[in-house]
């Protein structure tokens, strides 16, 4: 268990640190214009040469990139553990105030910004990034660039892409992107943060097409999500001595006999993790208390489902003086966008824009899994390349969060009414 502290942050002294006016290098709408403006078709924005299609590239670099790389780092330096966001939080606020737009915290504390005085019960293009990370604030952050590198944990997962969302913030607030664009720095999707954020905004802010940001996956297309259900079980009996009480039942017994069981149980190719293992109190006592962690995750619903009634059964089965209890703690819901839907062609062709090749369209476990049950449309983008996701020894690449960003901006353009 990690021991969590609250981060307060003098906003002041980030922005005399940063030395930048938070609105100073907000381009102007026709330096991130649409290179090539034809209505109606899927395929506008690329250009014939010699009888093929090829996409027009940039030609100069992001005038916004150091700024993206400036406020990744800053941000990267406030601990952000799942449940214990709010340091981050209230940094991220500041700043999406400082650029101009309308900022509110919701009830559980995501940070959700739009342009002031737009009709809130008009459903809008909500795009989002997560604020928090699996590192405890136990974990010395100490974020650092080293030539074409930004390393820190959690730099890529998904520091980066709150970096980026305050960039477009700025562009919003200048009028760059459509004014019904909202957007929010989200808490808790890592873990058994359960997309604890992403669920309650979709509930509460009205969303004709969701925009999810990961710092990773540049190369990648998210059009669909894996389910996952997480269940607790419990075991609890009277415990005693190793040898004097040896006929008591073991909790700990108890527990490894379910969980061996319930693999068992399941048909072959369903995936089933036992992740946490917990009890007992020494080697010469028999346990009274021992719980297990489970992670059940799937592409299909239903299937997800049966397996979870399967191995929700069999962890409820105790022997004679165990008190088995089995709780469902989780669940993100499985789903895929139509290959042929429309925010997918835009994302494909938002790319092709600004001269990507095609990502690779594939299902992940993001921010998108909260959409699907709703029916909101929805895709997942990568700002860049890295690699350590989920290790302190992190890193992401600095030049393509360009090519990230550019492909943002695209979309953005494209989802327009």
């Amino acid at each position: 268990m990690d021991v969590r502290r609250v981060v307060r942050v003098d906003v002041r002294r980030v922005r005399a640190a940063r030395g930048r006016d938070p609105g100073r290098h907000v381009p102007d709408a026709a330096a991130v214009a649409d290179p090539v403006r034809v209505g109606g078709s899927p395929d506008r924005g690329l250009q014939p040469v010699r009888g093929r299609t090829v996409a027009r590239r940039r030609s100069a670099p992001d005038p916004a990139l150091e700024d993206v790389v400036a406020l990744t780092m800053e941000l990267a330096a406030v601990p952000a553990p799942t449940g214990d966001e709010g340091g981050r939080a209230d940094v991220v606020a500041a700043l999406l105030s400082a650029a101009g737009l309308e900022v509110d915290q919701d009830a559980v504390g995501n940070v959700v910004a739009r342009v002031r005085d737009t009709d809130r019960e008009r459903p809008a293009v909500v795009v989002s990034a997560h604020l928090d990370t699996v590192f405890g604030s136990g974990v010395a952050l100490a974020p650092r660039r080293e030539g074409d590198r930004l390393h820190a944990p959690g730099i890529g997962d998904n520091t980066v892409a709150v970096a980026a969302l305050v960039v477009l913030a700025r562009e919003l607030a200048a009028g760059v992107h459509p004014a019904d664009t909202v957007l929010a720095a989200t808490v808790g999707e890592e873990g058994l943060g359960d997309l604890r954020g992403a669920k309650h905004l979709l509930r509460t802010v009205p969303a004709r097409a969701y925009v999810s940001l990961e710092g990773h996956l540049l190369d990648e297309l998210v059009v669909g999500g894996i389910g996952s259900v997480r269940l607790r079980a419990t075991y609890t009996g009277p415990g005693g001595h190793s040898w004097g009480d040896r006929d008591a039942p073991s909790a700990v017994h108890a527990l490894l006999k379910a969980g061996a069981a319930a693999l068992d149980a399941v048909p072959v190719g369903r995936h089933v993790n036992l992740g946490v293992v917990e009890g007992g109190t020494t080697v010469n006592a028999i346990a009274a208390s021992a719980s297990l962690l489970v992670d059940l995750r799937d592409e299909d619903e239903d299937r997800l489902e049966e397996t979870a009634r399967i191995v929700g059964a069999v962890l409820g089965r105790a022997p004679l003086g165990i008190v088995a209890r089995v709780d469902r703690i989780g669940h993100r819901p499985a789903g895929r966008m139509d290959r042929d839907a429309p925010i997918v062609r835009a994302a494909r062709s938002a790319r092709a824009d600004v001269g990507l090749r095609p990502g690779r369209e594939d299902v992940g476990s993001t921010e998108c899994n909260a959409a699907f049950p709703l029916g909101i449309p929805t895709v997942c983008l990568g700002l860049t390349r890295g690699a350590d996701m989920h290790r302190e020894s992190e890193w992401i690449a600095i030049e393509p969060i360009s090519d990230g960003l550019a492909a943002v901006r695209a979309l953005l353009r494209r989802l327009r009414d």
